[in-house]
């Protein structure tokens, strides 16, 4: 078992199977010995419409070399087991996920102990009926800072508890900047108490996050902050392991 550090207020992303899938497991390990929040783990399709020409660059390399959900399934089986208490979010696209099957999905997440699924273009007014109660998996809806409250109020209905929001209204990837609607929308989201529980739902921040100092910002207007390009970036050109010093330093 791996004794993991003090953590970060960071959810980091990366492509499984990219630049290998062997690889794409080292890197999962990279992100967790930096003390990372949350291991954000994407299924590779090949048009991932929400993400930005990094990602989806990722994306087509990993199903160009033929990395199928079932082993992407089984590299989030080998890193829980290797990293038992580490958070864990899975991300795809519904083709990806209705393709080999969403409910053998939702089993296979559930015996995963992953806790959280981010589908993009699922949109989280029909969640429940892909992922039922009792299910120990729960949807992370993807928001834009211009919400309408008359959605707001019928996902407060939901049961969510994480939401990931946008920082601006772009795809991932692109330059970052907090739209000013932000503020107001996780003070509208902070008032929901999930359930029985006494505990507001936790907001993520993504999309164009790029250097620590951004991601410390974020970090002081919501729970965690998402990073996802970057650290691909970082990877291709050698200097992810500086980077993810960097990010811890910010933070301490």
């Amino acid at each position: 078992m791996n004794r993991q550090p003090s953590v970060i207020p960071v959810m980091a992303h990366l492509v499984l199977g990219y630049p290998t899938l062997a690889e794409s497991l080292n890197t999962a390990e990279k992100y967790v010995a930096a003390g990372v929040q949350i291991l954000e783990l994407q299924i590779p399709f090949s048009h991932p419409t929400a993400d930005g020409s990094v990602i989806t660059l990722a994306c087509q390399e990993a199903t160009r070399q033929g990395v199928s959900v079932k082993q992407c399934i089984e590299a989030i089986k080998s890193l829980r087991a290797q990293f038992p208490t580490q958070e864990i979010i899975v991300m795809s696209y519904l083709n990806r996920l209705y393709t080999y099957g969403f409910q053998a999905f939702v089993t296979e997440m559930e015996f995963a102990g992953v806790q959280y699924l981010i589908v993009p273009d699922l949109p989280a007014d029909v969640a429940q009926t892909f992922v039922p109660p009792p299910s120990s998996l729960k949807i992370v809806p993807v928001l834009a800072a211009n919400t309408s409250d008359a959605r707001l109020e019928k996902l407060q209905t939901g049961g969510f508890d994480f939401f990931y929001l946008m920082s601006d209204f772009k795809i991932t990837g692109s330059g970052f900047s907090l739209h000013p609607s932000l503020k107001a929308l996780i003070k509208k989201i902070k008032a929901w108490p999930v359930g029985t529980s006494q505990h507001p739902p936790r907001v993520g921040i993504g999309f164009g996050i790029s250097t620590p100092e951004q991601a410390k910002l974020v970090a002081a207007e919501a729970d965690i902050a998402i990073i996802g390009s970057t650290l691909i970036q970082a990877q291709n050109m050698g200097n992810l392991e500086s980077y993810l010093g960097s990010l811890r330093q910010v933070f301490n």
